[in-house]
């Protein structure tokens, strides 16, 4: 698979419009894109259905559930039959729930990967210890990545600085990582809300499966010169 098969664009904060003329670019050959919970919410399924008809592209669908078991999978027998390839539940959600996920998608989303988000990568070190008095975040990590484990879902959504840690103790676990720019973006503290980030070269090398991409790519006035760094 080339390097660019795995990168996700994130569609996020744009209208309908904007993602229209994003993806009729002639050099927009990216085959994956992100519907967040945004979009989802103002849009609904027809989003989904349009784009992946009029496009083609697959669809990773963004929502972060996360409630007790019995909401969550009844929310994912509602998404039956969508062409959706990727969902997020929060892992933090618990065993129990991210069971009863895993569940409901066998039967309402057969062909659907399942996906826990461990920590979001806006949140910092000190984020992590003033909200869940965190101290040791790779145990806190592992921790996380022990219960998806368990639950038999299909992969973790972390930052890239974790995938190492993902990868040399739960190696079967699909890795999708968000918190990707390029590196002039990173030297140029170019990052906005994101604070656990890592340039597209360094994230594949620490063993990430796809990379998720939104900014820099969706608002980026050199949109072919990211594409073609991004084929080679």
């Amino acid at each position: 698979m080339k390097k660019l098969d795995k990168i996700i664009v994130a569609l996020d904060q744009m209208s309908l419009d904007e993602i229209d003329v994003f993806l009729k670019q002639k050099d927009n050959t990216l085959p994956f894109v992100k519907i967040g919970l945004e979009l989802f919410v103002k849009y609904g399924p027809d989003l989904v259905h349009k784009i992946h008809r009029e496009y083609n592209k697959k669809i990773f669908l963004d929502l972060k559930l996360h409630d007790i078991p019995v909401t969550v999978a009844k929310a994912i027998s509602s998404l039956k039959n969508l062409p959706i390839d990727f969902l997020t539940v929060h892992l933090s959600g618990g065993e129990a729930m991210l069971k009863a996920a895993v569940a409901e998608a066998r039967i309402s989303i057969p062909n659907c990967k399942l996906l826990g988000v461990s920590f979001l990568t806006s949140l910092e070190a000190k984020d992590l210890d003033s909200l869940f008095g965190i101290k040791n975040t790779d145990e806190a990590f592992l921790r996380l990545f022990d219960v998806a484990s368990k639950s038999g879902i299909d992969g973790i959504v972390s930052s890239p600085h974790e995938v190492g840690l993902l990868k040399k103790n739960y190696p079967h676990l699909l890795s999708v990582t968000p918190g990707i720019r390029f590196r002039d973006e990173i030297t140029g503290a170019q990052t906005q809300d994101q604070k656990r980030v890592m340039d597209p070269d360094d994230a594949f090398k620490a063993g990430s499966d796809y990379l998720v991409m939104g900014r820099s790519l969706t608002k980026s006035d050199k949109f072919s010169e990211r594409i073609k760094s991004l084929q080679e």
